[in-house]
């Protein structure tokens, strides 16, 4: 049974505000979304559960070509977008890439052929999920360089991480921002995942809780629970501040103000 849309139901203040930085929601694009329809019962879920706006970002700057480019991006964002409106689904949608880290991905954002969330100054990178350490410091490196802020997609699901979590006190150190998974969190993606998830929220690593989304039915836009989650073990200041406060600077292209983080050792 399809679940009713926010409007009809009553939900506490906390939960109308809600930003989601990392979705794939755009039909068709990649391993995302499959279809228009799909993409609108992520948006009602997503909208249900207390999200107002979300990031479209699917995989783009593969080392093999593959993937969509800034106009095939910002076209079916905002064709998606106009969906949204018949439908009468309100969830504001913005233009962003998952950008696969390559030795390109500076040169490439700084053409503009790689675009950053809403046209702000924050990509978002992911990397390999082993043996990429290395190359993973020096890609964020060129990237910051450009003048950009990167924000690490899931980095608590790389293996190099989590044998060496320093290497995070060297990433957040140099400026970049890490944004934890839901499904992390919420032990979906195995236990070593979930402990380094929730070292990252405690310690103070993380910027932003998004929900990496890809269906309607696995790995969904639903946020309600890891909100619930975050208040319940941490604070309803954590979960304001990783799901409405930062991810609203993001899409504002605003500074971020983060506290210095308790460093691994």
């Amino acid at each position: 049974m399809r679940r009713p849309l926010c409007s009809s139901l009553p939900r506490p203040a906390c939960l109308q505000k809600m930003i989601d930085l990392h979705a794939h929601i755009l039909p068709g694009m990649d391993d995302g979304a499959p279809s228009l329809e799909a993409s609108l019962e992520m948006a009602r879920l997503a909208v249900e559960s207390g999200v107002k706006a979300m990031a479209a970002t699917p995989h783009c700057g593969l080392p093999d070509g593959d993937g969509p480019d800034a106009g095939q991006v910002r076209t079916a964002a905002a064709r998606l977008g106009r969906a949204l409106e018949r439908a009468g689904i309100p969830l504001r949608l913005y233009a962003g890439m998952e950008i696969f880290g390559t030795a390109q991905t500076a040169q490439r954002l700084r053409e503009g052929t790689l675009i950053p969330l809403a046209g702000s100054r924050y990509p978002l990178i992911e990397f390999p999920f082993e043996g990429y350490a290395r190359q993973a410091t020096q890609i964020l490196e060129a990237v910051l360089r450009l003048g950009m802020q990167p924000i690490v997609a899931h980095p608590e699901r790389y293996r190099y991480a989590q044998a060496d979590p320093q290497l995070l006190n060297e990433w957040v150190d140099m400026g970049c921002l890490l944004q934890i998974n839901r499904g992390s969190l919420l032990g979906r993606f195995g236990p070593r995942e979930e402990t380094l998830a929730h070292r990252l929220v405690g310690r103070g690593f993380a910027a932003f809780v998004a929900s990496d989304a890809h269906t309607p039915v696995v790995r969904t836009p639903w946020l309600r629970d890891v909100w619930a989650l975050l208040c319940r073990e941490y604070s309803e200041e954590t979960a304001r501040l990783l799901l409405e406060e930062n991810p609203a600077r993001v899409l504002g292209n605003r500074a971020m103000d983060m506290d210095e983080p308790e460093w691994f050792d």
